[in-house]
């Protein structure tokens, strides 16, 4: 049998070794589908890429590469796997700053792709990776400033920033680049000119993200946004700066809140996200306090108690007050700004509590679950406590996408400790696969440990109806849980319902289940004999797996292999007779 990686391999040096100047852009649409195809093939097609032109062996000081090398490359960068993929792919050799400098130059990147590049591998699981890709990038930009006039390096970040936001990928990393920006030493006519961009808080970053303002708008309209901002920041680093003593009542809160009115949600989401981060063990500035309460012309501070955590009872209430039109939805839209991080448990049932205090409708799920946030660290941390909070605190059953009919196909499994239905809802689900192939696998995966030991079914299945651009997530629960249904008769009904939900899944899921232990293929043939689907699956399965099955299909008398067989060479031909010959044995 000839290994599915390796036929891949095989397939993607015969495109290289076929390349010529009349081909070019048709091997070019070849390989770029290996990079849609997922992380699998997209390892292949690099790896292979690298091999075949030796580019290990080479002094990459003195060399570039084919520019198809450097095609494939940028296709690759566009994707959110590519640190995975980039990782895998050079695994002979340590990733360090001058490997990173000496490949980009032979890929004949420019100083924006490099800069993508550096910030891609930020998402790296691998530590030394990461740490290798923000040096390069930190190096660009030192190196960028000393050898440009300040004016020069103000064009070169707002283009940088330009060609970050262009990409749906790359734009996430706009927080961290601004981030080395700040750390670069700048002269004195470099920090001036450089000012806007560089913000004690880099709340500027979030601005620069709406860059028609700093191409259309005015002084006056950039001048407002800036000031905007920065009182929205202001507003919670006050209140934590006065400390518990701002909630005691709710005329001293109000008072304390009206000195920033209006209130708008972005302001309101930022000062929730400051009171659950410092709701217990914060020390109050005593002095800041006094100043404050007396400017307010208040009585004597010693008739007033010393709380040790926030009122928000009363800080919802003042809010209400002062802004009763406020949207509370919007509110938690706003969440996702830089800084924003559930810390634990606590923490999310104040955050939960301070929404069912501040409005009567349902938590906005959509909020939370309907996209991939700008913060996805803030955004995981969230989702983190939500899915094993009890139903008292938090549910998912409003959740508009949810799985259909889960009683009938997984009876007992779903009241296995599941009552605030998480794992019934495809929005969770969907944005969790987003975020795991976002760089946040790792995260992400532990979130899954708990389903994966308690109602895997209903994990799986959910995982059926969820699709992303690599499958990352959901052929990880399928590999883990289909090996053991099929060993289990009386769960087994689950994979029917797959059939019905996401033929491709289920079938890519058989496939790995055989390879993991070759006594499941009898299983196989018999949930397809059940569903009354082996021919179509025949067809759609690997080579490999389809001889093997319809060798064991005619030993049940269920089809005609020689007939198979014969169809089957006048159509794959060569390919189809080397896998046969290779699984002769089953014969």
């Amino acid at each position: 049998m000839i290994p599915l990686v390796q036929r891949f391999s095989t397939d993607i040096r015969l495109l290289f070794q076929s390349l010529n100047d009349s081909n070019h852009d048709s091997v070019l649409h070849q390989l770029s589908q290996y990079v849609d195809y997922g992380t699998e093939r997209s390892v292949v097609l690099l790896e292979t890429c690298l091999d075949h032109f030796n580019v290990f062996e080479k002094d990459l000081k003195s060399t570039h590469l084919e520019p198809v090398v450097a095609s494939v490359f940028r296709k690759l960068l566009e994707k959110p796997q590519f640190s995975t993929v980039f990782s895998m792919s050079v695994r002979p050799i340590v990733i360090t700053e001058e490997f990173l400098d000496n490949f980009s130059a032979a890929l004949q990147l420019s100083a924006y792709e490099k800069l993508g590049f550096g910030l891609g591998l930020t998402d790296s699981e691998n530590n030394d990776i990461r740490m290798a890709g923000r040096n390069f990038c930190m190096r660009q930009i030192e190196e960028l400033c000393a050898t440009h006039t300040p004016l020069q390096t103000a064009d070169y970040v707002q283009d940088a920033l330009l060609f970050l936001n262009k990409s749906e990928v790359l734009s996430k990393h706009v927080d961290t680049f601004m981030q080395l920006l700040s750390l670069v030493g700048f002269d004195e006519d470099s920090g001036f000119i450089l000012a806007p961009f560089l913000s004690d808080e880099l709340q500027d970053s979030k601005l620069l993200r709406k860059l028609d303002f700093l191409n259309e708008g005015s002084e006056n309209e950039f001048d407002a946004i800036l000031a905007e901002m920065e009182r929205e920041m202001n507003m919670a680093d006050m209140l934590k700066e006065l400390g518990y003593k701002c909630t005691l009542d709710v005329s001293l809160c109000k008072d304390l809140l009206s000195s920033f009115s209006p209130l708008t949600e972005v302001t309101v989401a930022r000062i929730l996200g400051t009171v659950i981060q410092s709701d217990a063990g914060f020390q109050d500035h005593e002095n800041a306090f006094y100043t404050f309460y007396s400017a307010l012309g208040r009585g004597n501070l010693s008739d007033m108690s010393s709380p040790n955590s926030w009122n928000t009872d009363v800080l919802i209430e003042s809010i209400k007050q002062l802004a009763p039109g406020i949207s509370w939805t919007a509110v938690i839209e706003n969440l996702d700004h830089e800084g924003f991080y559930v810390p634990d448990e606590a923490a999310f049932s104040l955050l939960i509590s301070c929404y069912k205090r501040a409005s009567q409708d349902p938590f906005p799920l959509a909020a939370v679950c309907g996209n991939v946030w700008r913060n996805s660290e803030g955004q995981l941390s969230f989702l983190k406590y939500a899915v094993s909070a009890p139903p008292e605190v938090f549910m998912f059953s409003h959740c508009k996408r949810q799985l259909a009919n889960v009683d009938a196909v997984i009876s007992q499994k779903l009241q296995s400790g599941y009552a605030n239905h998480a794992w019934i809802c495809l929005d969770l689900l969907e944005v969790l696969c987003q975020l795991a192939e976002r760089g946040l696998a790792k995260s992400v995966r532990s979130l899954l440990e708990y389903p994966l030991q308690h109602c895997p079914e209903v994990l799986l299945y959910g995982m059926a109806h969820v699709n992303t651009p690599y499958n990352l997530l959901q052929h990880e629960v399928s590999l883990a849980v289909v090996p053991v249904i099929l060993k289990d008769a009386s769960v087994g009904g689950v994979l029917l319902h797959l059939w019905h939900v996401n033929p491709p899944f289920l079938l890519r899921a058989l496939n790995d289940a055989v390879n993991i232990d070759s006594d499941n293929i009898t299983r196989v043939l018999d949930l397809c004999q059940e569903l009354k689907v082996i021919s179509p699956v025949l067809d759609m399965v690997p080579m490999s797996l389809g001889i093997r099955l319809a060798a064991l299909a005619s030993r049940k008398e269920l089809i005609d292999l020689e007939k198979w067989l014969s169809a089957n060479l006048s159509i794959y031909r060569d390919t189809f007779f080397e896998v046969m010959i290779n699984k002769c044995c089953v014969f």
